[in-house]
Parts: C-alpha cells; structure tokens; sequence
C-alpha cells in the first residue's frame, strides 16, 4: 500500500524540497488510519456511507460510550492493512469543542501503532440535546 504524504497535522498534501513523496507500509496504514478517525459520517461525496457517525452518535448529549467506542473501532478494522484494535481512547472537551481519539492497533505486518485524531465541533454547531 502506498499513499500521497500528508502532514498529520494540518491534514494537507506534505511537501519535501518541493516535491510530493509516498507514504508506504505501516505508515501508509497509519496515515491512512487518521484520515479515516476524522471522517465525519455523509463528509465524502462520493460515498456518503463512508465516515464515524459524530453528529448522530457521538456529539449528543449522554452518548452512549459503548456505541462510541464500537463506532470507532468498526472505523479502524475497515481500514485496508488493520487487522486488530487493541484500545481505543476518546474523550471530548467542551472549553475547546474538540473529540479527541488515540487508537492502538495492529496492522498486516505485525506491527502495533498508535494514531491519535482530533474532531473540532463547529463554532456554530451545538452538542443536540444542549442549549447554544
């Protein structure tokens, strides 16, 4: 598996000496990975089954953290070259309105990564079930 290099952090096309490079491996997965953490449920146009169910599941009041949790693991094993979510960590912050996420998992090669995520809620977007 190989991919564009993107800058984990910015989430934009990464360039080196101004050129694109490829991601191959267990980076690919890793980045690959991340990508998918931060999908938002209907984001793609393309497929808009595609994505983690934030609006609906997980940014409402009292989630239910057992159906958060499935949602994002059911996420990572559909990522080509995961093969096992070992844990899965998530908490959401109301002062900066961000979901965070950090997934442990084993990929095809036998190797365990991490890869942390973060979901900023819109500023003109409120948790359903809670007043602006």
């Amino acid at each position: 598996m190989s991919d564009l290099g993107m800058n984990l952090v910015t989430n934009d096309l990464d360039i080196r000496n101004g050129d694109l490079y490829l991601v191959t491996g267990t980076d690919a997965i890793a980045q690959n990975l991340q990508q998918t953490l931060q999908l938002w449920l209907g984001e793609w146009f393309l497929d808009t089954t595609k994505g983690i169910p934030f609006k609906q599941q997980i940014l409402i009041k009292n989630p239910n953290l057992d159906v958060v949790q499935a949602d994002i693991v059911n996420a990572a094993v559909a990522v080509p070259g995961v093969t096992q979510v070992m844990n899965v960590t998530f908490n959401y912050s109301n002062q900066s309105r961000t979901f965070s996420i950090s997934v442990d998992a084993q990929t095809s090669t036998g190797e365990i990564i991490t890869v942390p995520a973060q979901i900023t809620l819109p500023t003109n977007s409120t948790i359903q079930g809670t007043p602006s």
